[in-house]
């Protein structure tokens, strides 16, 4: 999408005030002690706790979180100039956010989680690459079994979407000695120690056909519903492995367990899911861990997790301050933009 460029007027900005629309508890409130230089933070969780303070900016954090508040805060509220989201995902942001009739700077949690869920995949290729489930086993059998060990190096890792989660499993599939392979919207689009082989949309089969380990990482929008499904599975390898850690719309869990019970794949491991918390009669809870594993999106949710999700907004932040504290007008070059109609 179009990188969008806020204008700020010329003003010597001091404390900022900026509300965080959270649902107590929340680990992610109050803000480190490091991230509130300079600023003023309040909270609330309805739109009616912020209608008498005078905010700038408003940061999103969920759960809990409808974006309908947020749209009925943006536009009864029209000095909030920047609305940021703490996820990286805003696909529960988006459809109410495209409505909003003003000028409104969006940016969201991007590359924050991004080096946790790459360890993730790389992790569920590893366990199936290294049989895992097969160690487990003979663990429990008191079994001597001297097997050929496989290795990732020279493997094809597969990258359904190339934004920040899949540049950061990239870099670690590479440093196993893996080829990179990727499916994107932009085909042309260059790209610094980009995949060895880039796909375009229409092409995306042929990624399924050749990898050894499938990663999607896709956001949650219109265009990505049920993105990996039956031609896609069908397509795979049988010793071949699906892992996703971008949105669970993007995988049609029922042609994801008709592939694992007819055996057309070799195993999946799965942090996210069309409906969370997973309903206890999916078909995903009947498979062993020698075909599935499962968590429970907390892929991400590392020890810094908050910290690294205040981080991002705190470089957002200092784009915004820097511009609206400069002698004359200027952009403000936002570290992590969205557009809400693109839904990423």
């Amino acid at each position: 999408f179009t990188m969008i460029f806020f204008k700020t007027t010329s003003r010597r900005m001091t404390t900022v005030t900026v509300g965080v629309l959270v649902k107590l508890p929340n680990d992610a409130w109050p803000p480190p002690k490091e991230i509130c230089n300079g600023i003023n933070f309040v909270h609330g969780s309805t739109a009616a706790e912020f209608l008498e303070k005078s905010i700038k900016a408003l940061v999103v954090v969920p759960p809990g979180i409808s974006g309908s508040t947020a749209r009925e805060l943006l536009e009864k509220k029209p000095e909030i100039e920047w609305l940021h989201s703490f996820s990286a995902g805003v696909d529960h942001l988006s459809p109410n956010l495209q409505n909003v009739q003003r000028a409104v700077a969006y940016t969201n949690g991007r590359g924050a989680y991004s080096s946790s869920l790459a360890e993730y995949a790389l992790l569920g290729a590893l366990y199936f690459n290294k049989k895992v489930p097969r160690l487990v086993a003979n663990a429990a059998e008191n079994k001597w079994d001297k097997f050929t060990m496989p290795v990732l190096k020279n493997k094809t890792l597969g990258l359904v979407g190339y934004g920040d989660i899949a540049k950061h499993t990239a870099k670690l599939g590479r440093a196993f000695g893996m080829r990179i392979v990727a499916v994107r919207r932009n085909k042309s689009a260059s790209e610094d120690d980009g995949p060895d082989e880039i796909f375009g949309v229409e092409e995306k089969l042929e990624l399924f056909k050749q990898s050894d380990f499938v990663v999607c990482s896709l956001p949650g929008t219109g265009n990505t519903i049920n993105f990996c499904g039956q031609p896609e599975f069908s397509a795979m390898k049988s010793s071949a492995v699906f892992i996703s850690i971008g949105r669970g719309a993007a995988v049609d869990e029922d042609a994801l367990c008709d592939a694992l019970e007819s055996n057309t794949i070799a195993g999946a491991f799965l942090d996210v899911f069309k409906e969370e918390p997973l309903p206890k009669t999916s078909r995903l809870w009947s498979f062993g861990p020698d075909k599935l594993i499962l968590s429970s999106h907390n892929a991400d949710l590392t020890d810094d997790y908050y910290n690294l999700g205040w981080n991002v907004w705190r470089s957002n932040f200092e784009a915004f301050h820097s511009a609206s504290s400069s002698s004359a007008s200027e952009e403000v070059k936002w570290v992590t933009p969205f557009d809400p109609t693109a839904g990423y």
